[in-house]
Protein backbone atom coordinates (compact mmCIF):
# COMPACT_ATOMS: atom_id res chain seq x y z
CA UNK A 1 0.00 0.00 0.00
CA UNK A 2 0.91 3.43 -0.59
CA UNK A 3 1.73 5.93 1.93
CA UNK A 4 -0.31 9.13 2.38
CA UNK A 5 0.94 12.29 0.07
CA UNK A 6 1.76 14.84 2.98
CA UNK A 7 1.08 18.32 2.28
CA UNK A 8 1.97 21.43 3.76
CA UNK A 9 -1.02 24.21 4.62
CA UNK A 10 -0.87 27.62 4.58
CA UNK A 11 -2.88 28.80 7.83
CA UNK A 12 -1.60 31.87 9.24
CA UNK A 13 -4.49 33.78 8.94
CA UNK A 14 -6.56 31.67 11.88
CA UNK A 15 -6.54 32.24 15.42
CA UNK A 16 -5.92 29.52 18.34
CA UNK A 17 -3.90 28.04 15.99
CA UNK A 18 0.14 26.27 16.85
CA UNK A 19 2.16 27.24 14.26
CA UNK A 20 5.57 26.14 14.21
CA UNK A 21 5.11 24.97 18.15
CA UNK A 22 5.23 21.94 19.70
CA UNK A 23 1.54 21.38 21.84
CA UNK A 24 0.65 19.90 24.58
CA UNK A 25 -2.44 18.07 25.83
CA UNK A 26 -2.74 18.07 29.09
CA UNK A 27 -5.18 15.59 31.53
CA UNK A 28 -7.20 14.14 28.88
CA UNK A 29 -9.30 11.18 28.48
CA UNK A 30 -7.67 9.46 25.23
CA UNK A 31 -9.64 7.59 23.45
CA UNK A 32 -8.69 4.24 22.26
CA UNK A 33 -10.50 3.39 19.09
CA UNK A 34 -8.77 -0.56 18.86
CA UNK A 35 -10.19 -1.94 22.05
CA UNK A 36 -12.90 0.77 23.18
CA UNK A 37 -11.28 1.99 26.34
CA UNK A 38 -10.75 5.22 27.61
CA UNK A 39 -7.50 5.88 28.93
CA UNK A 40 -7.86 8.99 31.64
CA UNK A 41 -5.96 12.00 32.59
CA UNK A 42 -3.39 11.69 29.66
CA UNK A 43 -1.14 13.69 28.51
CA UNK A 44 -0.25 13.97 24.77
CA UNK A 45 2.65 16.11 23.73
CA UNK A 46 2.93 16.70 19.91
CA UNK A 47 6.03 17.99 17.70
CA UNK A 48 5.58 19.98 14.96
CA UNK A 49 3.15 17.59 13.17
CA UNK A 50 3.50 14.21 14.89
CA UNK A 51 2.14 12.90 17.94
CA UNK A 52 5.43 12.40 20.07
CA UNK A 53 4.47 11.06 23.56
CA UNK A 54 1.51 9.84 24.97
CA UNK A 55 1.97 9.44 28.65
CA UNK A 56 1.22 11.18 32.48
CA UNK A 57 3.06 13.78 33.54
CA UNK A 58 4.76 14.72 30.58
CA UNK A 59 6.59 17.90 30.27
CA UNK A 60 6.80 19.60 26.68
CA UNK A 61 9.68 21.68 25.21
CA UNK A 62 9.83 25.19 25.61
CA UNK A 63 7.60 27.52 24.10
CA UNK A 64 5.14 24.97 23.56
CA UNK A 65 1.11 25.87 23.33
CA UNK A 66 -0.69 23.76 26.37
CA UNK A 67 -4.09 22.74 26.37
CA UNK A 68 -6.04 21.89 29.16
CA UNK A 69 -8.33 18.85 28.65
CA UNK A 70 -9.68 17.91 31.94
CA UNK A 71 -13.09 16.63 31.55
CA UNK A 72 -12.83 16.48 27.63
CA UNK A 73 -11.90 13.92 25.41
CA UNK A 74 -9.33 12.93 22.71
CA UNK A 75 -9.85 11.00 19.60
CA UNK A 76 -8.48 10.42 16.03
CA UNK A 77 -9.71 12.21 13.48
CA UNK A 78 -12.30 11.33 11.21
CA UNK A 79 -12.04 9.71 7.81
CA UNK A 80 -14.46 9.90 4.79
CA UNK A 81 -12.80 7.20 2.57
CA UNK A 82 -15.42 7.59 -0.04
CA UNK A 83 -16.39 11.15 -1.69
CA UNK A 84 -15.63 13.15 -5.14
CA UNK A 85 -14.72 16.54 -5.51
CA UNK A 86 -16.03 17.20 -8.92
CA UNK A 87 -19.70 16.96 -7.57
CA UNK A 88 -21.20 19.62 -5.96
CA UNK A 89 -24.01 17.89 -4.06
CA UNK A 90 -26.65 20.13 -5.95
CA UNK A 91 -29.58 19.24 -7.92
CA UNK A 92 -27.55 20.04 -11.14
CA UNK A 93 -24.37 18.38 -10.22
CA UNK A 94 -24.91 14.77 -12.43
CA UNK A 95 -26.73 15.38 -15.67
CA UNK A 96 -26.07 11.68 -16.57
CA UNK A 97 -28.82 11.21 -13.92
CA UNK A 98 -30.67 14.40 -13.99
CA UNK A 99 -30.33 16.52 -17.14
CA UNK A 100 -31.02 20.36 -16.17
CA UNK A 101 -28.34 21.68 -18.16
CA UNK A 102 -31.05 24.10 -19.75
CA UNK A 103 -31.30 25.57 -16.70
CA UNK A 104 -27.72 25.62 -15.26
CA UNK A 105 -24.80 24.57 -17.98
CA UNK A 106 -22.20 21.76 -17.14
CA UNK A 107 -19.47 23.96 -17.23
CA UNK A 108 -20.90 26.04 -14.79
CA UNK A 109 -21.66 23.70 -12.54
CA UNK A 110 -18.14 21.93 -12.97
CA UNK A 111 -16.27 25.09 -12.48
CA UNK A 112 -18.67 26.07 -9.27
CA UNK A 113 -17.26 22.22 -7.73
CA UNK A 114 -13.68 23.45 -8.00
CA UNK A 115 -14.24 27.16 -6.44
CA UNK A 116 -16.32 25.74 -3.46
CA UNK A 117 -13.20 23.08 -2.55
CA UNK A 118 -11.60 25.88 -0.13
CA UNK A 119 -14.60 26.21 1.82
CA UNK A 120 -15.56 22.83 1.52
CA UNK A 121 -12.25 21.61 3.01
CA UNK A 122 -13.16 24.02 6.13
CA UNK A 123 -16.27 22.16 6.39
CA UNK A 124 -14.76 19.04 6.29
CA UNK A 125 -12.39 20.27 9.37
CA UNK A 126 -15.24 21.69 11.33
CA UNK A 127 -17.11 18.54 11.85
CA UNK A 128 -13.71 16.29 12.74
CA UNK A 129 -13.62 15.15 9.08
CA UNK A 130 -9.40 14.87 8.64
CA UNK A 131 -8.60 13.30 5.50
CA UNK A 132 -11.49 12.85 2.71
CA UNK A 133 -10.73 10.10 -0.22
CA UNK A 134 -11.39 11.05 -3.69
CA UNK A 135 -11.80 8.15 -5.13
CA UNK A 136 -12.53 9.22 -8.87
CA UNK A 137 -12.88 12.57 -10.90
CA UNK A 138 -11.18 14.09 -13.51
CA UNK A 139 -7.72 14.89 -13.59
CA UNK A 140 -7.83 18.12 -12.14
CA UNK A 141 -8.19 16.31 -9.07
CA UNK A 142 -4.50 16.09 -8.52
CA UNK A 143 -4.40 19.99 -8.83
CA UNK A 144 -6.71 19.98 -5.84
CA UNK A 145 -3.93 18.04 -3.90
CA UNK A 146 -1.12 19.36 -5.37
CA UNK A 147 -1.86 23.12 -5.45
CA UNK A 148 -4.95 24.06 -3.88
CA UNK A 149 -4.28 22.08 -0.25
CA UNK A 150 -0.81 24.01 -0.43
CA UNK A 151 -2.74 27.40 -0.43
CA UNK A 152 -5.63 26.75 2.07
CA UNK A 153 -6.33 25.05 5.06
CA UNK A 154 -7.18 21.26 4.55
CA UNK A 155 -7.62 18.06 5.37
CA UNK A 156 -5.26 15.19 4.36
CA UNK A 157 -6.30 14.79 0.28
CA UNK A 158 -6.14 11.57 -1.70
CA UNK A 159 -6.79 11.51 -5.16
CA UNK A 160 -7.42 9.65 -8.05
CA UNK A 161 -8.06 10.50 -12.04
CA UNK A 162 -11.01 9.16 -13.94
CA UNK A 163 -12.70 6.01 -13.47
CA UNK A 164 -11.75 3.27 -15.10
CA UNK A 165 -14.89 2.48 -16.17
CA UNK A 166 -16.91 -0.55 -18.14
CA UNK A 167 -19.33 2.09 -19.75
CA UNK A 168 -19.16 5.74 -20.91
CA UNK A 169 -21.31 8.77 -19.80
CA UNK A 170 -20.69 11.51 -22.37
CA UNK A 171 -22.24 13.97 -20.64
CA UNK A 172 -20.17 14.50 -18.10
CA UNK A 173 -16.83 14.76 -20.34
CA UNK A 174 -16.12 18.13 -21.02
CA UNK A 175 -12.35 18.51 -22.04
CA UNK A 176 -11.32 16.41 -18.52
CA UNK A 177 -14.10 13.68 -18.11
CA UNK A 178 -14.20 12.03 -14.54
CA UNK A 179 -15.36 8.85 -15.79
CA UNK A 180 -13.10 6.68 -18.76
CA UNK A 181 -14.85 4.07 -20.87
CA UNK A 182 -12.33 1.44 -20.96
CA UNK A 183 -13.00 -1.20 -23.72
CA UNK A 184 -9.59 -2.81 -24.16
CA UNK A 185 -6.40 -3.72 -22.58
CA UNK A 186 -4.96 -1.22 -24.84
CA UNK A 187 -7.24 1.58 -23.67
CA UNK A 188 -6.26 0.51 -20.37
CA UNK A 189 -2.84 0.60 -20.26
CA UNK A 190 -3.03 4.10 -22.14
CA UNK A 191 -4.95 5.33 -19.19
CA UNK A 192 -2.87 3.98 -16.45
CA UNK A 193 0.49 5.04 -17.99
CA UNK A 194 -0.93 8.80 -18.52
CA UNK A 195 -2.34 8.51 -14.57
CA UNK A 196 0.97 7.41 -13.22
CA UNK A 197 2.69 10.89 -14.24
CA UNK A 198 0.27 12.55 -11.73
CA UNK A 199 1.65 10.00 -9.08
CA UNK A 200 -2.13 8.86 -7.85
CA UNK A 201 -3.13 8.03 -4.70
CA UNK A 202 -5.55 4.97 -5.79
CA UNK A 203 -6.93 3.48 -8.71
CA UNK A 204 -10.75 2.72 -8.85
CA UNK A 205 -12.97 0.93 -11.25
CA UNK A 206 -16.76 1.64 -12.05
CA UNK A 207 -17.55 -2.14 -12.45
CA UNK A 208 -20.82 -1.52 -14.12
CA UNK A 209 -22.72 -4.30 -15.78
CA UNK A 210 -26.32 -4.86 -17.64
CA UNK A 211 -28.17 -7.31 -19.23
CA UNK A 212 -26.10 -6.33 -22.31
CA UNK A 213 -22.86 -6.16 -20.82
CA UNK A 214 -22.53 -8.69 -17.91
CA UNK A 215 -19.46 -8.71 -15.37
CA UNK A 216 -17.96 -11.36 -16.74
CA UNK A 217 -17.44 -9.92 -20.49
CA UNK A 218 -15.72 -6.85 -19.24
CA UNK A 219 -13.51 -9.20 -16.38
CA UNK A 220 -10.27 -9.49 -18.42
CA UNK A 221 -9.90 -5.37 -19.01
CA UNK A 222 -10.38 -5.17 -15.02
CA UNK A 223 -8.23 -7.50 -14.16
CA UNK A 224 -5.46 -6.45 -16.15
CA UNK A 225 -6.40 -2.61 -14.47
CA UNK A 226 -5.88 -4.60 -11.07
CA UNK A 227 -2.63 -6.31 -12.33
CA UNK A 228 -1.33 -2.79 -13.31
CA UNK A 229 -2.40 -1.86 -9.57
CA UNK A 230 -0.48 -4.46 -7.60
CA UNK A 231 2.62 -3.83 -9.79
CA UNK A 232 2.44 -0.11 -9.01
CA UNK A 233 1.50 -0.57 -5.37
CA UNK A 234 -1.52 1.17 -5.32
CA UNK A 235 -4.99 0.05 -3.51
CA UNK A 236 -7.62 -0.73 -5.99
CA UNK A 237 -10.99 0.73 -4.78
CA UNK A 238 -14.40 -0.72 -7.20
CA UNK A 239 -17.70 0.03 -7.24
CA UNK A 240 -19.45 -3.19 -7.58
CA UNK A 241 -23.26 -3.29 -5.83
CA UNK A 242 -24.35 -6.81 -7.30
CA UNK A 243 -22.85 -9.79 -5.44
CA UNK A 244 -21.56 -11.67 -8.32
CA UNK A 245 -19.74 -8.30 -9.67
CA UNK A 246 -18.39 -7.31 -6.05
CA UNK A 247 -17.33 -11.51 -5.97
CA UNK A 248 -15.36 -11.02 -9.44
CA UNK A 249 -13.88 -7.90 -7.89
CA UNK A 250 -12.32 -9.62 -5.33
CA UNK A 251 -11.00 -12.19 -7.20
CA UNK A 252 -9.18 -9.55 -9.36
CA UNK A 253 -7.90 -7.46 -6.33
CA UNK A 254 -9.67 -5.00 -5.04
CA UNK A 255 -8.98 -3.32 -1.50
CA UNK A 256 -11.83 -1.67 -1.10
CA UNK A 257 -15.50 -2.24 -2.23
CA UNK A 258 -16.73 1.76 -2.51
CA UNK A 259 -20.09 0.50 -2.03
CA UNK A 260 -22.87 -1.83 -0.46
CA UNK A 261 -23.99 -5.47 -2.40
CA UNK A 262 -27.60 -4.49 -2.75
CA UNK A 263 -29.33 -7.03 -5.07
CA UNK A 264 -28.94 -9.64 -2.53
CA UNK A 265 -27.99 -11.16 1.04
CA UNK A 266 -24.06 -11.75 0.80
CA UNK A 267 -23.13 -15.24 1.34
CA UNK A 268 -20.50 -17.38 2.99
CA UNK A 269 -18.46 -17.67 -0.02
CA UNK A 270 -18.35 -13.67 0.00
CA UNK A 271 -17.91 -13.32 3.57
CA UNK A 272 -14.57 -16.01 3.17
CA UNK A 273 -13.18 -14.37 0.39
CA UNK A 274 -13.43 -10.54 2.07
CA UNK A 275 -11.53 -11.94 5.37
CA UNK A 276 -8.82 -14.08 3.22
CA UNK A 277 -8.26 -11.38 0.81
CA UNK A 278 -8.17 -8.41 3.78
CA UNK A 279 -10.97 -6.05 1.85
CA UNK A 280 -12.34 -3.37 3.18
CA UNK A 281 -16.16 -2.97 2.56
CA UNK A 282 -17.62 0.44 2.63
CA UNK A 283 -21.21 0.71 2.76
CA UNK A 284 -22.29 3.97 1.31
CA UNK A 285 -26.22 3.55 2.76
CA UNK A 286 -27.61 6.96 1.86
CA UNK A 287 -26.50 8.40 -1.59
CA UNK A 288 -29.03 6.07 -3.71
CA UNK A 289 -31.87 7.53 -1.40
CA UNK A 290 -31.01 11.04 -1.93
CA UNK A 291 -30.99 10.85 -5.33
CA UNK A 292 -34.57 9.91 -4.64
CA UNK A 293 -34.82 12.76 -2.42
CA UNK A 294 -34.19 15.28 -4.31
CA UNK A 295 -36.14 13.79 -7.56
CA UNK A 296 -39.33 14.21 -5.45
CA UNK A 297 -37.90 17.81 -4.41
CA UNK A 298 -38.28 16.08 -0.71
CA UNK A 299 -34.81 16.28 0.94
CA UNK A 300 -34.27 14.83 4.33
CA UNK A 301 -33.74 18.12 5.88
CA UNK A 302 -31.67 16.31 8.26
CA UNK A 303 -30.15 19.04 11.13
CA UNK A 304 -26.54 18.68 9.92
CA UNK A 305 -27.85 19.69 6.05
CA UNK A 306 -29.22 22.94 7.43
CA UNK A 307 -26.85 23.35 9.82
CA UNK A 308 -23.35 23.15 8.18
CA UNK A 309 -23.94 22.16 4.19
CA UNK A 310 -22.39 24.91 1.69
CA UNK A 311 -26.52 26.93 1.68
CA UNK A 312 -26.42 27.51 -1.75
CA UNK A 313 -25.58 24.19 -2.57
CA UNK A 314 -28.30 22.78 -0.74
CA UNK A 315 -31.01 25.09 -1.34
CA UNK A 316 -30.55 23.60 -4.97
CA UNK A 317 -32.20 20.02 -3.49
CA UNK A 318 -35.61 22.07 -3.83
CA UNK A 319 -34.93 23.87 -7.06
CA UNK A 320 -37.88 21.39 -9.01
CA UNK A 321 -40.16 22.74 -7.38
CA UNK A 322 -39.66 26.08 -9.49
CA UNK A 323 -39.76 24.67 -12.89
CA UNK A 324 -43.04 23.87 -14.88
CA UNK A 325 -43.52 20.24 -15.48
CA UNK A 326 -43.46 20.16 -19.17
CA UNK A 327 -39.81 21.79 -18.47
CA UNK A 328 -38.60 18.79 -16.29
CA UNK A 329 -37.32 15.81 -17.74
CA UNK A 330 -39.40 12.70 -17.90
CA UNK A 331 -37.75 10.63 -14.96
CA UNK A 332 -38.67 13.15 -12.79
CA UNK A 333 -42.41 13.49 -14.03
CA UNK A 334 -42.78 9.80 -13.71
CA UNK A 335 -41.27 9.64 -10.38
CA UNK A 336 -43.82 12.21 -9.29
CA UNK A 337 -46.33 10.34 -10.78
CA UNK A 338 -46.35 7.79 -8.61
CA UNK A 339 -43.90 8.14 -5.99
CA UNK A 340 -44.39 5.15 -3.85
CA UNK A 341 -42.55 3.07 -6.19
CA UNK A 342 -39.41 4.60 -5.74
CA UNK A 343 -40.07 4.51 -1.95
CA UNK A 344 -41.05 0.81 -2.49
CA UNK A 345 -37.49 -0.26 -4.00
CA UNK A 346 -35.61 2.06 -1.92
CA UNK A 347 -37.18 -0.13 1.05
CA UNK A 348 -35.82 -2.94 -0.67
CA UNK A 349 -32.62 -1.93 -0.90
CA UNK A 350 -31.70 -0.63 2.48
CA UNK A 351 -33.33 -3.73 4.11
CA UNK A 352 -30.30 -5.99 2.02
CA UNK A 353 -27.70 -3.60 2.59
CA UNK A 354 -28.53 -3.74 6.43
CA UNK A 355 -28.49 -6.92 6.73
CA UNK A 356 -25.13 -7.55 4.55
CA UNK A 357 -23.75 -4.75 6.94
CA UNK A 358 -24.27 -6.26 9.63
CA UNK A 359 -23.24 -9.72 8.58
CA UNK A 360 -20.07 -8.43 7.50
CA UNK A 361 -19.44 -6.34 10.63
CA UNK A 362 -20.16 -9.08 12.77
CA UNK A 363 -18.07 -11.85 10.82
CA UNK A 364 -14.73 -9.33 11.26
CA UNK A 365 -14.33 -7.68 7.81
CA UNK A 366 -13.11 -4.50 8.03
CA UNK A 367 -15.90 -1.78 7.82
CA UNK A 368 -14.93 1.83 7.01
CA UNK A 369 -17.11 4.96 6.81
CA UNK A 370 -17.55 6.57 2.81
CA UNK A 371 -20.30 9.01 1.99
CA UNK A 372 -20.13 9.39 -1.33
CA UNK A 373 -20.48 13.09 -0.59
CA UNK A 374 -20.90 14.87 -3.83
CA UNK A 375 -23.96 13.17 -5.32
CA UNK A 376 -26.93 14.64 -5.84
CA UNK A 377 -28.06 15.41 -1.83
CA UNK A 378 -25.14 14.23 -0.51
CA UNK A 379 -23.57 17.35 0.76
CA UNK A 380 -19.58 17.67 1.32
CA UNK A 381 -18.83 16.85 5.07
CA UNK A 382 -22.82 17.58 6.83
CA UNK A 383 -23.68 14.10 5.03
CA UNK A 384 -20.73 12.16 7.20
CA UNK A 385 -23.22 11.86 10.62
CA UNK A 386 -26.11 11.27 8.23
CA UNK A 387 -24.11 8.34 7.27
CA UNK A 388 -22.79 7.20 10.76
CA UNK A 389 -26.33 7.34 12.01
CA UNK A 390 -27.69 4.80 9.00
CA UNK A 391 -24.49 2.39 9.91
CA UNK A 392 -26.03 2.75 13.50
CA UNK A 393 -29.58 1.68 12.43
CA UNK A 394 -28.40 -1.14 10.50
CA UNK A 395 -26.99 -2.37 13.70
CA UNK A 396 -22.94 -1.27 14.34
CA UNK A 397 -22.81 -0.16 18.37
CA UNK A 398 -21.10 3.44 18.71
CA UNK A 399 -17.48 1.71 19.24
CA UNK A 400 -18.08 0.04 15.64
CA UNK A 401 -18.90 3.02 14.14
CA UNK A 402 -16.03 5.32 15.75
CA UNK A 403 -13.31 2.58 15.07
CA UNK A 404 -14.98 2.45 11.26
CA UNK A 405 -14.65 6.52 11.22
CA UNK A 406 -10.87 5.90 12.18
CA UNK A 407 -8.13 3.39 12.24
CA UNK A 408 -10.30 0.90 9.93
CA UNK A 409 -10.94 4.06 7.36
CA UNK A 410 -7.06 4.06 7.56
CA UNK A 411 -6.29 0.39 7.64
CA UNK A 412 -8.24 0.52 3.67
CA UNK A 413 -6.11 2.62 2.11
CA UNK A 414 -3.02 1.68 3.94
CA UNK A 415 -2.54 4.79 5.98
CA UNK A 416 -2.97 2.72 9.15
CA UNK A 417 0.89 3.18 10.22
CA UNK A 418 0.59 6.55 10.05
CA UNK A 419 -2.96 8.04 11.02
CA UNK A 420 -6.06 6.73 12.72
CA UNK A 421 -5.43 6.24 16.52
CA UNK A 422 -3.47 8.12 19.20
CA UNK A 423 0.28 6.83 19.29
CA UNK A 424 3.82 7.79 19.29
CA UNK A 425 4.94 8.47 15.63
CA UNK A 426 1.41 8.81 13.66
CA UNK A 427 0.46 12.12 12.16
CA UNK A 428 -1.27 14.95 14.68
CA UNK A 429 -4.81 14.80 13.33
CA UNK A 430 -6.89 14.59 16.19
CA UNK A 431 -10.10 16.15 17.74
CA UNK A 432 -11.02 17.38 21.06
CA UNK A 433 -14.62 16.49 22.83
CA UNK A 434 -16.47 17.94 25.38
CA UNK A 435 -18.50 14.78 25.54
CA UNK A 436 -18.01 11.02 25.25
CA UNK A 437 -18.55 9.62 21.45
CA UNK A 438 -18.17 6.20 23.02
CA UNK A 439 -21.61 6.84 25.28
CA UNK A 440 -22.99 8.72 23.08
CA UNK A 441 -22.61 9.14 18.55
CA UNK A 442 -24.35 11.89 19.03
CA UNK A 443 -21.21 13.50 20.94
CA UNK A 444 -19.42 13.53 18.17
CA UNK A 445 -21.58 17.19 17.25
CA UNK A 446 -19.32 18.84 20.92
CA UNK A 447 -16.11 19.35 19.02
CA UNK A 448 -14.25 21.92 20.43
CA UNK A 449 -10.98 21.75 18.84
CA UNK A 450 -9.62 19.86 15.71
CA UNK A 451 -5.60 19.47 15.74
CA UNK A 452 -4.94 19.23 12.10
CA UNK A 453 -1.18 18.06 11.76
CA UNK A 454 -0.26 19.85 14.82
CA UNK A 455 -2.20 22.90 14.36
CA UNK A 456 -4.33 23.51 17.26
CA UNK A 457 -7.81 25.03 15.50
CA UNK A 458 -10.61 26.29 17.73
CA UNK A 459 -13.64 24.94 15.45
CA UNK A 460 -15.87 28.31 15.76
CA UNK A 461 -13.25 29.78 14.26
CA UNK A 462 -13.28 27.75 10.71
CA UNK A 463 -16.62 29.06 9.15
CA UNK A 464 -17.50 32.56 8.93
CA UNK A 465 -20.35 33.04 6.66
CA UNK A 466 -20.71 35.88 4.33
CA UNK A 467 -24.33 37.83 4.64
CA UNK A 468 -25.68 36.31 1.67
CA UNK A 469 -24.69 32.75 2.68
CA UNK A 470 -26.15 33.70 6.33
CA UNK A 471 -30.00 34.72 4.63
CA UNK A 472 -29.46 31.59 2.51
CA UNK A 473 -29.62 29.25 5.32
CA UNK A 474 -32.65 30.59 6.57
CA UNK A 475 -34.16 29.97 3.37
CA UNK A 476 -33.37 26.92 3.41
CA UNK A 477 -34.41 26.31 7.52
CA UNK A 478 -37.86 28.18 6.23
CA UNK A 479 -38.24 26.00 2.95
CA UNK A 480 -37.91 22.69 5.39
CA UNK A 481 -40.21 23.98 8.02
CA UNK A 482 -37.72 23.58 10.74
CA UNK A 483 -38.17 26.14 13.45
CA UNK A 484 -34.57 25.48 15.19
CA UNK A 485 -32.58 25.42 11.87
CA UNK A 486 -34.53 28.85 11.10
CA UNK A 487 -34.12 30.76 13.98
CA UNK A 488 -30.32 29.40 14.39
CA UNK A 489 -29.48 32.53 12.03
CA UNK A 490 -31.13 35.08 13.51
CA UNK A 491 -30.32 37.35 16.54
CA UNK A 492 -31.52 37.41 20.45
CA UNK A 493 -32.96 40.99 19.65
CA UNK A 494 -33.86 40.20 16.08
CA UNK A 495 -36.68 42.85 15.12
CA UNK A 496 -39.28 42.70 11.98
CA UNK A 497 -40.45 45.43 9.99
CA UNK A 498 -43.18 46.33 7.66
CA UNK A 499 -41.85 48.88 5.15
CA UNK A 500 -41.22 51.53 6.24
CA UNK A 501 -40.76 51.73 9.62
CA UNK A 502 -43.64 49.87 11.54
CA UNK A 503 -42.31 47.28 13.82
CA UNK A 504 -44.08 43.99 14.35
CA UNK A 505 -41.91 41.41 16.12
CA UNK A 506 -38.88 42.43 18.88
CA UNK A 507 -36.89 39.41 19.97
CA UNK A 508 -36.32 35.85 19.59
CA UNK A 509 -39.30 34.65 21.91
CA UNK A 510 -41.28 36.20 19.89
CA UNK A 511 -40.53 35.71 16.57
CA UNK A 512 -40.01 31.60 17.23
CA UNK A 513 -43.82 31.27 18.56
CA UNK A 514 -45.14 33.50 15.38
CA UNK A 515 -43.28 31.08 12.74
CA UNK A 516 -43.31 27.81 14.62
CA UNK A 517 -46.94 28.41 14.46
CA UNK A 518 -46.70 29.24 10.68
CA UNK A 519 -44.50 26.22 10.12
CA UNK A 520 -46.76 24.13 11.94
CA UNK A 521 -49.83 25.24 9.83
CA UNK A 522 -48.47 25.43 6.64
CA UNK A 523 -47.31 21.70 5.05
CA UNK A 524 -47.13 23.09 2.00
CA UNK A 525 -44.67 26.38 2.30
CA UNK A 526 -41.71 27.00 -0.56
CA UNK A 527 -40.21 30.21 -0.89
CA UNK A 528 -38.23 30.85 -4.50
CA UNK A 529 -35.57 33.97 -4.78
CA UNK A 530 -36.47 35.44 -7.82
CA UNK A 531 -33.67 37.77 -7.58
CA UNK A 532 -30.97 38.56 -4.91
CA UNK A 533 -28.45 41.52 -3.79
CA UNK A 534 -25.73 42.46 -1.74
CA UNK A 535 -25.07 45.72 -0.72
CA UNK A 536 -22.27 45.71 2.44
CA UNK A 537 -24.16 43.50 5.81
CA UNK A 538 -27.71 44.04 3.70
CA UNK A 539 -28.84 41.11 1.73
CA UNK A 540 -32.12 42.69 -0.48
CA UNK A 541 -34.26 39.44 -1.50
CA UNK A 542 -37.55 38.99 -4.00
CA UNK A 543 -39.15 36.55 -2.67
CA UNK A 544 -42.06 34.36 -4.55
CA UNK A 545 -43.43 32.33 -0.97
CA UNK A 546 -46.34 29.74 -1.24
CA UNK A 547 -48.34 29.14 1.49
CA UNK A 548 -50.51 26.10 0.77
CA UNK A 549 -52.50 27.63 -1.84
CA UNK A 550 -51.86 31.09 -1.28
CA UNK A 551 -48.77 32.92 -2.98
CA UNK A 552 -46.81 35.83 -1.77
CA UNK A 553 -44.58 38.04 -3.46
CA UNK A 554 -42.72 40.19 -1.42
CA UNK A 555 -39.07 42.13 -0.87
CA UNK A 556 -37.52 41.50 2.42
CA UNK A 557 -34.61 43.73 3.46
CA UNK A 558 -32.04 41.19 5.50
CA UNK A 559 -29.41 43.17 7.56
CA UNK A 560 -26.25 40.94 8.96
CA UNK A 561 -24.01 41.16 12.28
CA UNK A 562 -21.91 39.04 13.09
CA UNK A 563 -23.29 36.22 11.31
CA UNK A 564 -26.97 36.84 12.74
CA UNK A 565 -29.97 38.36 11.26
CA UNK A 566 -30.49 41.31 13.65
CA UNK A 567 -33.13 43.07 11.29
CA UNK A 568 -35.65 42.30 8.47
CA UNK A 569 -37.55 44.48 6.70
CA UNK A 570 -40.79 43.63 4.51
CA UNK A 571 -41.83 45.30 1.42
CA UNK A 572 -45.01 44.24 0.02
Amino acid sequence: MKCIKMVLVLCFSLPFMVMGQSLLIRNINVIDVNTGDLKADQDVLVVDNKISKVGKRLKGPEGAITLEGVGKFLMPGLIDGHIHFFQTGSVYTRPDAIDLRQMRSYEEERELAFESIPDQFLRYLRLGITTVVDVGGPFQNFQIRDEVTQQHLSPNVLVTGPLFSSVSREKLALNDPPIAKIPTIETADSLFDKMLTYDPDLIKIWYIVSKELPAEKTYPVMAHIAKRARENNLPLAVHATNLNTAKLAVKIGADVLVHSVSDQVVDHEFITALKQNDVTYIPTLLVGKNYGRTFLSSPSNHPQDLAWADPFLYGTLTDLLKYNEKDLPQRVVRLRDNPGQIWESYAKSDSIMDINLYKLVKAGVNIATGTDAGNIGTMHASSYFQELESMQRAGLSTEELVKASTIQAAKAYGLDKELGTIEAGKLADLIVLDKNPLELMDHLNTIEYVVKSGRLIKTDTLIKESPAEVVQRQVNGYNARNIDAFMATYSDDIELYRFPDERFVKGEEEMRNRYAKMFEMTPNLYCEIKNRMVLGNRVIDQEYVRKNDAFVNAIAVYEVNDGKITKVTFIK
